[in-house]
């Protein structure tokens, strides 16, 4: 049977309407023509049922030219792919089965071994992107179906923000900061949120979680998806290696996936997912996405309330929330704290491609027609020139309108040369060569011979082990759309089980955290906020009378002097009592310091900070906006000298 032109046509108007390269173009319409003409000439009238459009019986058609056919559906699968990431799943379905019918066609017994292989793997190809298209389809015919369907007023509706913010004299003091002496740093943050800002609210709602949660990279990172803390915590959610790897993501000498930013995101989401199903509120959640979910609990354990403003918890932990809120008290309503004239930056844009092996980026720059710098800029994970993924998969992002042109020409047969990834991995307490091997994609066996591990050499804690990723695919191939590992956000999901089911109830009305200052007592600071000794005591958990400087106690103004915890706060206290919590050895999924970034966040005026290694009073002055006097007066220091540890507090300027 001949190649029906029908199929070429559609793929001719399909490739036409998509815009794709203009290379593309030129092929598709010189092998539809090529084709359309051989088919006029050999048909001319159509013939009688059972016969070919020559007169001949069924069964002795001209053969098609497997090349063209090859090219053909080449074409197609380029259109389908293009119309698939266009969000036009009904149009791909059908470009897809149309170059598929083309490969059937041209699959007759005498085609040569080598454009018959070729011509099954493109099959193969595009059934996997025919199976997601329809699959998106369907989904969205559901989403109609329910009376889901996006309309006007949904398309032209603000997104709903799901968080309110809470307010009190902390988070106040923040926006004071914000908004004045660190509105400069405010406004680099803000800056550099306009590249990922709406691809990290995306996978925030594709995981099912409020959108406002977005605005807590303002806080761990400032949207620095390189920042790294003196704690080792990385990337854009300043995740430790530990954490990361808990919740799917990669860390090895090659790649970095915390600072992948769609990767990071999956990851942050799915550990606030878990935290907000231990407490159900989310100023509790994001404590303990500070300090960690067993710090938090105890917290509440012991003193017996899930209100975070009512708890005393570290330093950093209760000043990151009040953070967070003013960071999303500001983003609210930019206009009113005069930040809606700041130039964003572009957003992130690319497409993606999938490879079944480790692959070199120079090579890979090279084909797509862009530059080397582009692919590291897109892919931040990647850590050298060469990358390799999870199970083997490795998924990178190329620069807009790249991805069809790579495409085509791995296709065309564009060759990819193997990349000796050569690592070295030292085992961890609990590890197996299974579990190593896993965690590299590459087989087990392979990786104990390598290592010669066995009977009379097991694997012991503390061993380097030479990991040569490279035998996961010595050629890199191209991996079907359908794959999930395919996309640049892929994450393998994680269980884990929640270690209670609290019902928080967290309020910031008429709740603060002051500092005690030189000459101040407890009788003096409840004087000063209309409450009791007693009441400062209670509050704080203090059994004695005095307080030094420099503490920090609870206190509470107004109505909510009076209040008591609440029945549901006994009834969690109640559950807890069982719970054996063991000690944290750190701060939650980043140690120390406040916020967890790689940048040393100043305080807000009236806050306090711990002295680092290397700082100096001058240092910390600067980077406050205040004075070495004032900074000296405020603190009670005679000389210039301070130490690592050290608590000094910020004046106002």
């Amino acid at each position: 049977m001949p190649v029906r032109p029908s199929h070429l046509a559609a793929f001719v108007a399909a490739v036409l309407i998509l815009n794709v390269p203009r290379s593309v173009l030129a092929d598709t319409a010189m092998v539809a023509a090529t084709v359309d003409s051989s088919a006029s000439a050999s048909s001319p009238t159509p013939g009688p049922v059972g016969t070919t459009p020559s007169g001949g019986p069924v069964g002795t058609a001209p053969a098609v030219i497997p090349s063209t056919a090859l090219a053909t559906a080449q074409a197609g699968y380029q259109a389908a792919w293009a119309q698939r990431h266009a969000g036009e799943f009904d149009a791909a379905v059908r470009s897809a089965e149309q170059a598929m019918a083309v490969i059937d066609d041209a699959l007759t017994p005498d085609v040569d071994a080598t454009t018959r292989r070729s011509l099954v793997d493109l099959r193969s190809q595009l059934s996997g992107l025919r199976d997601a298209a329809r699959k998106e389809a369907q989904s969205q015919s559901s989403a109609v179906a329910s009376g889901n369907e996006a309309d006007d007023k949904v398309l032209n509706t603000p997104a709903a923000e799901e968080i309110t913010p809470q307010f009190n004299a902390d988070v106040y003091r923040y926006i004071e900061y914000f908004t004045g002496a660190g509105r400069s740093v405010f406004e680099r943050w803000l800056k550099r949120s306009g590249r990922y800002m709406d691809l990290f609210r995306g996978v925030l709602q594709k995981e099912g979680l409020p959108p406002d949660l977005v605005h807590l990279v303002f806080v761990e990172s400032g949207f620095n998806v390189n920042a790294r803390s003196m704690s080792a915590a990385v990337g854009p959610w300043q995740f430790l290696g530990g954490t990361a790897r808990v919740f799917g993501l990669t860390v090895n000498k090659w790649v970095d996936e915390r600072k992948d930013p769609e990767k990071s995101t999956v990851a942050a989401a799915r550990y606030l997912k878990h935290l907000y199903s231990i407490f159900g509120d989310w100023p509790l959640a994001l404590a303990s996405y500070n300090a960690g979910e067993g710090t938090v609990l105890r917290a509440i354990k012991t003193q017996g309330t899930t209100n975070y403003w009512d708890l005393r918890l570290p330093a950093q932990t209760e000043d990151y929330v009040p953070q967070f809120m003013a960071v999303l008290a500001i983003a609210h309503d930019p206009g009113k704290y005069g930040f809606d004239s700041v130039a964003l930056d572009d957003p992130m844009e690319f497409d993606q491609i999938a490879f079944k092996g480790a692959v070199d980026l120079h090579v890979v720059a090279k084909l797509a027609g862009c530059t080397y710098d582009e692919l590291r800029e897109l892919n931040p994970a990647v850590l050298r020139s060469a990358a390799t993924g999870r199970e083997g998969v490795t998924t990178l992002r190329v620069p807009p309108g790249k991805g069809p042109v790579l495409l085509q020409k791995m296709q065309e047969g564009a060759p990819l040369p193997s990349v000796n990834l050569t690592l070295s991995h030292r085992v961890r307490s609990h590890e197996t060569i299974s579990s190593i091997a896993s965690q590299y994609g590459v087989s087990a066996r392979q990786l104990a011979l390598a290592n010669g591990i066995g009977r009379k050499r097991p694997l012991r804690r503390g061993m380097v082990l030479t990991v040569p990723a490279s035998l996961a695919s010595p050629h890199p191939q191209l991996v079907d759309a359908s794959d999930p590992r395919a996309s640049t956000a892929y994450v393998p999901a994680r269980t884990l089980r929640p270690l209670a089911q609290l019902n928080g109830t967290s309020s910031a009305d008429g709740r603060q955290n002051v500092v005690v200052h030189r000459g101040q007592t407890l009788a003096s600071i409840a004087a000063d906020h209309g409450c009791t000794v007693d009441d400062l005591k209670r509050w704080n958990h203090l059994t004695a009378s005095t307080v030094r400087r420099g503490t920090r106690l609870k206190v509470r103004t107004g109505d909510s002097v009076a209040e008591q915890p609440a029945a549901l706060d006994s009834a969690s206290a109640a559950q807890l009592a069982g719970l054996k919590l063991r000690p944290a050895r750190h701060h939650g999924h980043h140690r120390g310091g406040r916020g967890g970034s790689g940048r040393r966040m100043t305080a807000a005026p009236g806050g306090s900070i711990v002295v680092r290694s290397g700082e100096s009073l001058d240092t910390i002055a600067r980077r406050h906006g205040v004075s070495v006097v004032q900074l000296k007066r405020e603190n009670g220091i005679a000389g210039s000298g301070i130490r690592a540890g050290q608590r000094l507090r910020i004046p106002n300027s």
